[in-house]
């Protein structure tokens, strides 16, 4: 059975890209007023108009989705898949690296051979925690971080 949870989005992070969309869109509108060629106005604004869409679509179509034996990661039109049996770690963390995480209240998925794995920020950690290690033999809950069972 799936579990979706949905990234938790901080209030910061929302006003800057929602400002950004708006100068996007306002240099779109504005670029019909500028003696340059149409073909040139039309394309610039469609790219403005894209890059805007995409920055709302990867806002809020970030999500994770735990299965039987993986972990969905979609963050607009992006998509990556995490095996649970590879995870060897799973801790909060606030690295501001770029990642799928809408917050910079995160957990770090320590995985396979990757030294940084992925972060990501379910608005529900201790769930998405619990759930996880509900689906992922080896897996053991200790205080706010997963850690892999030694063989």
């Amino acid at each position: 059975m799936r579990q979706v949870y949905p990234s938790k989005r901080d209030g910061w992070i929302v006003i800057l890209l929602w400002a950004g969309v708006a100068v996007m869109l306002l240099a779109a509108g504005n670029l019909w007023r500028a003696p340059a060629p149409l073909a040139f106005r039309l394309l610039i604004s469609v790219l403005l108009i894209c890059v805007a869409a995409l920055v709302l679509w990867t806002l809020y179509g970030t999500r994770y989705t735990l299965t039987e034996s993986t972990i969905i990661v979609q963050s607009g039109p992006f998509r990556w898949v995490i095996d649970l049996e590879a995870i060897t770690e799973v801790s909060p963390t606030r690295d501001p690296l770029s990642s799928p995480a809408c917050s910079l209240d995160r957990l770090q998925i320590r995985y396979g051979k990757s030294r940084l794995g992925m972060m990501i920020s379910p608005q529900d950690n201790a769930g998405f925690l619990r759930d996880l290690v509900a689906r992922a033999p080896g897996l053991k809950l200790n205080g706010d971080r997963v850690l892999r069972d030694k063989p």
